[in-house]
């Protein structure tokens, strides 16, 4: 688990960084326009990026709104843009509220963006359907709330739905400050892994005393190549590894998740951060390597 505290983004400071484990050969980070990319690197040269953007400030409860008379005619997606981005100075802080409006209005496919706001329960319920973060699920409110206070359209259940999840972060936020992980979770997680190290030592004995497991690229010799996976790069969710392909090339791959013998990488097109691009292990492991070549072999003469 990496945890970052107390990132300043106006005057570039974090106040530290958390990271379990031992295994942690060098830390590196830096901060880009409105981002903080922290980069590490491991004992086994596996390499781990984290990229945070910077959050639009919580102005929308706050601020007096300037005023935009709401008139009888219809108002269009295309006019509401040019209030956002004439109104707010930020112009970060202007993409994000408009990108949340277009996400809501392209759902809903009301034209009329004051008809659009009449549906407040409804957009309430799409946005907290969407996501699961409270933090994300907050901001995404305070986009459209933004919306309503520029349009001077008043809007009770919006606000007092922003204020709940204030209120829910706060303790969600003391929670995790008075209930650490404690030492008994961390041995019952190093008994989890010890005990899959130990089923990964005995299918690589039997692996070893009988080459025709490979060969046959049987339940044992695959079961063996994904601990391995598992156990020596880490970082791989099961979502991720489920129908991964073996290949010895990159071509025609671009959508799913494979491995490629021949350049020795895990390559991850479909991942919770896909739209930040493919996540990419080295293999530095030449004997999996081996037997996942074994495997492709196999698999390539059914």
């Amino acid at each position: 688990m990496i945890k970052i505290n107390n990132i300043n983004f106006t005057q570039k400071t974090i106040e530290s960084i958390q990271i379990d484990g031992t295994d942690i050969k060098e830390i590196n980070f830096k901060f880009h326009e409105r981002e903080f990319k922290l980069r590490i690197i491991k004992d086994n040269h596996e390499i781990i990026e984290e990229v945070i953007e910077e959050q639009p400030k919580e102005e929308v409860i706050e601020e007096t709104p300037e005023e935009v008379i709401q008139g009888t005619k219809k108002l269009s997606i295309g006019e509401v843009k040019k209030i956002i981005y004439d109104t707010i100075p930020k112009a970060n802080t202007a993409d994000t509220y408009f990108r949340t409006l277009k996400q809501v209005y392209d759902n809903f496919k009301e034209d009329d963006i004051y008809e659009l706001l009449k549906k407040e329960n409804e957009i309430i319920e799409y946005i907290e359907k969407q996501y699961e973060k409270l933090s994300t699920i907050k901001n995404k409110l305070c986009g459209i709330y933004k919306v309503y206070s520029l349009l001077n359209i008043e809007s009770i259940v919006l606000k007092s739905k922003i204020e709940q999840y204030k209120v829910s972060l706060t303790i969600q936020e003391d929670k995790e400050k008075e209930n650490p992980i404690d030492k008994k979770t961390i041995e019952e997680a190093e008994k989890i892994v010890n005990y899959f190290k130990n089923e990964m030592e005995t299918m690589g004995e039997k692996v070893k005393n009988d080459i025709d497991i490979l060969n046959r690229w049987d339940t044992t010799a695959q079961l063996y190549a994904v601990l391995k996976i598992y156990l020596t790069y880490g970082m791989i969710r099961p979502s991720e590894i489920i129908n991964m392909k073996i290949t010895d090339t990159d071509e025609g791959n671009a959508k799913i998740n494979y491995i490629n013998v021949v350049s020795k990488k895990i390559v991850i097109n479909n991942h919770k951060n896909d739209r930040k691009g493919p996540k990419i292990i080295d293999i530095t492991d030449n004997k999996l390597n081996g037997i996942l070549c074994k495997g492709l072999k196999k698999i390539s003469h059914n």
